[in-house]
């Protein structure tokens, strides 16, 4: 399973991508087959989305983080899902969405510390709402602050799809707030 390490020279960087493996290989696995239906395109995701993840990984980010393991949860699943629309023939699928994102807070005050997470539920239950692949691309963009082309390497599209899918995204998020807001 590891030999996909082998081709990276950069001893550190193997490491840390061995180490991310190890820690969050079943839940992709899962995550892929569940998807897929198929054990090894799901084995080939995993090992796909992880090459994919090096050219992000650096030596600030922490592996055990939970932003790591949503990043390396976003592009495996975007990877099955790309896999199994090419090979049904299908254009979308209908995807869970990521569960409630917290946020690391460090030497705030505890009163921000309850506001921050009260939006951050409010931001995951509005998320929810909306299309899987749009959550992805808001995540992606306002939690993670990738660029665009990066995002398109990510989910492997094009540029111009990421940036149509960030106006529906942001166009759908409006309406449900506006609704909850009319509540």
């Amino acid at each position: 399973m590891l030999m996909f390490l082998n081709v990276i020279e950069d001893k550190v960087l193997r490491s840390r991508l061995e180490e991310a493996y190890h820690l969050y290989k079943k839940e992709l696995l899962y995550l892929a087959h569940d998807i897929l239906k198929d054990y090894h395109e799901a084995e080939d995701v995993v090992q796909t989305a992880f090459i994919k993840f090096a050219d992000y990984l650096d030596e600030k980010m922490d592996i055990k983080c939970h932003k790591t393991k949503g990043l390396i949860v976003i592009i495996v699943r975007n990877l099955s899902i790309n896999i199994y629309n090419n090979r049904k023939n299908r254009v979308a699928v209908n995807i869970d969405e990521l569960s409630e994102v917290i946020y690391d807070e460090g030497d705030i005050c505890p009163e921000i510390n309850i506001l921050r997470l009260d939006q951050s539920q409010e931001m995951a239950k509005n998320l929810s709402q909306i299309n899987g692949r749009y959550a992805d691309i808001l995540t992606l963009k306002y939690t993670y602050e990738y660029s665009n082309v990066e995002i398109a390497s990510l989910l492997s599209i094009q540029e111009t799809n990421v940036r149509k899918r960030l106006s529906r995204a942001k166009k759908a998020l409006k309406k449900i707030t506006e609704e909850g807001e009319n509540v």
